[in-house]
């Protein structure tokens, strides 16, 4: 599975938890990405937390596009669970 994990309000309330999450999903062979409403030029929060687990290039910014469309379009990946605390920013919110 690939999954999507969203770092401020999710991953920033409990990352202990988190980071515990994300190494085990690891460790039973899935794919774990940060996808963020940040800019991508402000994702070294992201980055130097759970980036250090999951590697620094899965931790993407999307720049407020919506996070499913984004990981499609930009980075041809299909995300098959989102973790997200603000849902909306997952979908395009114009259907």
């Amino acid at each position: 599975m690939k999954l999507a994990l969203d770092y401020d309000e999710t991953y920033t309330r409990d990352p202990l938890m988190w980071n515990w999450f994300c190494q085990q999903a690891l460790d039973r062979g899935h794919e774990v990405w940060c996808v963020s409403a940040r800019d991508q030029k402000d994702m070294d929060d992201p980055i130097m937390t759970v980036g250090r687990i999951i590697g620094a290039d899965k931790c993407v910014g999307t720049a407020m596009k919506p996070k499913r469309t984004f990981m499609w379009k930009e980075k041809d990946v299909y995300i098959d669970v989102w973790i997200d605390d603000s849902p909306e920013y997952i979908v395009d919110r114009d259907y």
